[in-house]
């Protein structure tokens, strides 16, 4: 037997080295050679071939590192055991730490005991006695078995854990069962199963039973839903969300997904057998299918199929919110001078008082945009052809065909930049039906045009400030037949002048709706950045008419010359509040007839919002009263894990304070451990219809990483009345 100790690890890599070549056969070297040993003393038995190290033992093998106080290895079976602070290091980045563990065949089987698996995403498994085969499976005897991150070393315990008599890790299906599990939380025991597997941490998706949802109300009673998830391809799954509505029936909501390289498909079809207000119980159902593909040589493709066999089964048993649905196919294409569009749809309300012939149907709608130069170098000439049929629109049925060729300039001029537009529109409508018996006809309308627009941008500078102010004026007429009385407005109805628009030579952007005569428009506009306000920016304008009629939408006065004034202000200072308005102020008395307030203000873990809209009664059709309402945010950061959030929207019209839609949540993220997320919501929302209670929610959610979520939900109270 020989024998040697060394203090340095030169000298004892070197001594180890030549004593393996004088003493073992070269059979025996052959194996070691992969094999790398580091120790402070070795011992090397030439009878056996077992070789002792002892005191900082590192062993290596490719892809693997083991630390011990003391290794023996028998190079003849190719085994390792090892006693005394064993860590052993694998390539995937796990770390495993015993008291004992015997490694063979290359390190690919361990068995060690009692031993601490602590995983690459922080997971860790511990147990009285665990095996693993490398590739195929790990087996725990009395384990447990976490996800949270914590600083073990230093005595923290995980928010939750499962404790097991047995649990089977499959390598190959990336699995995790446990036997005899029951779940802590907080160290107390919340419940007991005879089993439970769940995926891996390296698993994106897996068919299974995903985590019920429970729901308790007045009108529903006890709901139940269990879903299962199947995955059927790569690119291709499927989940069944069976639920029991206690009072109600029960209902089946199919989600299917599928994609391919230049297409994908994502259906929800939904089947139930509930109470109507026709019938205690009536089978309905309903799709809500969307499909995109790009298809030949630049198309785009875009199909959603949303359709009810009931008007609010969808809304009441919490299936979809809204009151309309919208099937539509559209196809775009787009190159470097080409635009191409085609579109048809239909729009199906879910209002319980809404008629057949408020749910529109446009088949078609058909456009095509061409750019070209003109007859000078920076001249551009640009077409426009178009045509749709609209049908079951508030008692509309129409067909449409338009033509508007505009030659476009811009160049150097007068102290600034000076461009012009010419161009003609021309629409042919064939009108098949009116709500109003009025005469059917067929007309036709011709419209010329030309405007002429000048701007100055105007740079004021010094060490500290930049300012940017552009003045901005346009003259714009339209001559031809005026048709607005004959012709139903269906796309610019709601036309109301902004910043945006006022400058637009057709500035309603419909083609319905073309008011022929003159005016002039008026605008200036800032910009300006320094250390205290930040970025400002600011706009105000106003419009007058010339020539010709004075359209809805322009003030709350139709028969006055002068629009109302539009503005902006935007302010964005580098502290943590920024603050946006936009409005229209009456051009005699300067009364608002519209605003839009923005706030946010954010300190340390504190962020608050106010949103504010008002808009005058005279820009609605049928209206008693100012339109006025409010919104307040508030999220705040309340430490350990915990997120509160709060809106609260308001009715300001007529004077009041209503209360409106309310949602508290209170979230919490399982602070630095990553393995729970908790979330108390409650939400109240008066409105109601025919079939659906103003109602107050609670909702409980807890997810448990790679267990998926298991909630309370939705616990509600019904108040109120149908409305």
């Amino acid at each position: 037997m020989a024998y040697f100790s060394s203090t340095q690890n030169m000298a004892r890599h070197l001594i180890l080295m030549l004593l393996m070549l004088l003493t073992l056969p070269q059979f025996a070297f052959a194996q070691i050679s992969e094999v790398g040993f580091e120790a402070d003393v070795v011992t090397v038995n030439q009878e056996t071939g077992d070789l002792n190290a002892e005191g900082n033992v590192v062993l290596t093998q490719p892809g693997t590192r083991l630390t011990a106080d003391k290794v023996i290895y028998n190079q003849q079976t190719d085994t390792a055991h090892a006693v005394g602070n064993v860590v052993l290091t694998d390539a995937d980045g796990t770390v495993t730490k015993a008291d004992m563990m015997q490694l063979d065949n290359n390190f690919t089987h361990v068995i060690a005991e009692p031993l601490t698996s602590d995983f690459e995403d922080g997971s860790r498994f511990t147990a009285t006695k665990g095996e693993r085969t490398e590739g195929d499976t790990a087996i725990f005897k009395s384990s447990n078995y976490t996800p949270c991150n914590c600083d073990f070393e230093n005595g923290e315990r995980p928010i939750w854990d499962l404790r097991s008599t047995r649990a089977v890790h499959d390598l190959k299906t990336k699995t995790i069962r446990h036997e005899n599990v029951r779940m802590t939380i907080f160290g107390l025991p919340v419940f007991y199963l005879p089993a439970l597997a769940h995926p891996d941490w390296t698993v994106n998706r897996r068919s299974g039973f995903l985590s019920p949802r429970v729901r308790f109300s007045k009108d529903l009673g006890t709901t139940v839903t269990m879903p299962y998830f199947q995955v059927i391809g790569p690119t291709q799954d499927v989940e069944f969300q069976p639920t029991k509505f206690q009072h109600r029936g029960q209902g089946l909501k199919t989600i299917y997904r599928k994609y391919w390289d230049n297409a994908e498909l994502d259906a929800q079809i939904y089947t139930a057998q509930v109470e109507t207000f026709k019938k205690n119980r009536e089978a309905v159902a309903a799709i809500n299918a969307n499909y995109s593909a790009k298809i030949g040589s630049g198309w785009d493709i875009d199909a959603n199929l949303r359709q009810s066999s009931q008007d609010t089964f969808l809304r009441r048993y919490g299936y979809i919110p809204g009151d309309n649905l919208e099937s539509d196919v559209t196809a775009t294409k787009l190159t470097d001078k080409r635009y191409y569009a085609a579109e048809i749809s239909d729009t199906q309300s879910l209002k319980p008082s809404a008629a057949f012939n408020n749910e529109p149907i446009i088949f078609p709608s058909v456009f095509y945009e061409e750019t070209q130069r003109g007859f000078r170098e920076n001249q551009t000439f640009k077409t426009e052809i178009s045509a749709l049929h609209i049908d079951n629109d508030q008692g509309y049925e129409m067909s449409r065909w338009n033509t508007n060729m505009s030659l476009n300039e811009e160049f150097d001029a007068a102290g600034g930049i000076t461009s012009y537009d010419i161009g003609f529109n021309g629409t042919y409508f064939d009108i098949k039906d009116r709500p109003d018996d009025a005469e059917l006809a067929e007309l036709g309308r011709g419209n010329p045009h030309i405007a002429l627009e000048w701007k100055s941008p105007l740079l004021l500078a010094n060490k500290t400030q930049n300012i940017v102010i552009e003045p901005r004026a346009k003259y714009t007429y339209i001559a031809g037949s005026d048709r607005t009385d004959d012709i139903p407005n269906r796309d610019s109805a709601d036309f109301r002048l902004d910043e945006a628009n006022m400058f637009l030579t057709h500035r309603y952007q419909g083609l319905d709706y073309i008011l022929p005569g003159s005016r002039a428009d008026i605008g200036v506009s800032a910009l300006t950045s320094d250390d205290l306000f930040g970025e400002v920016a600011g706009f105000v304008g106003i419009s007058r008419r010339l020539t010709g009629k004075t359209s809805t939408g322009l003030n709350t006065e139709p028969d006055r010359n002068l629009s109302d004034y539009v503005a902006s202000l935007s302010i964005d200072p580098p502290g943590s509040l920024s603050l946006s308005w936009a409005g229209r102020a009456d051009s005699q008395d300067y009364k608002l007839n519209e605003s839009t307030t923005n706030v946010s203000f954010s300190y340390k873990k504190t962020s608050l919002s106010l949103a504010h809209k008002q808009l005058a009664k005279a820009h609605f059709t049928s209206a008693s009263e100012d339109l006025e309402e409010a919104n307040i945010s508030l999220t705040q950061d309340l430490g350990s894990g915990w997120t509160l959030k709060a809106s609260q929207a308001y009715d300001l019209s007529a004077g009041k304070r209503k209360q409106t839609s309310s949602s508290v949540s209170f979230l919490w993220a399982g602070g630095f451990q990553d393995c729970l997320t908790v979330s108390i919501d409650y939400k109240r929302d008066p409105n109601g219809d025919r079939d659906i209670k103003t109602i107050d929610e609670i909702q409980l959610v807890l997810n448990f990483k790679y267990l998926g979520s298991i909630s309370k939900n939705q616990i509600q109270s019904v108040s109120g009345t149908d409305s």
